[in-house]
């Protein structure tokens, strides 16, 4: 019984982690910070990465 416990408190924790980092991720997307953090000027994927934006700039 003890191991189901211990079993469902590290999956819940690790699920809890994992959801953390996904919010991180779509917070700096909708702001608009790319998810490499080197900037967009040397990206291979310049033109197709933010393309909808750059346009409206």
């Amino acid at each position: 019984m003890i191991e189901i416990i211990s079993s469902a408190i590290i999956l819940a924790l690790l699920g809890g982690v994992v959801a953390l980092i996904i919010r991180g991720i779509i917070k700096n997307k909708k702001s608009g910070k790319s998810g490499c953090g080197c900037g967009c000027s040397g990206c291979a994927m310049n033109g197709s990465c933010h393309s909808a934006k750059n346009k409206l700039d």
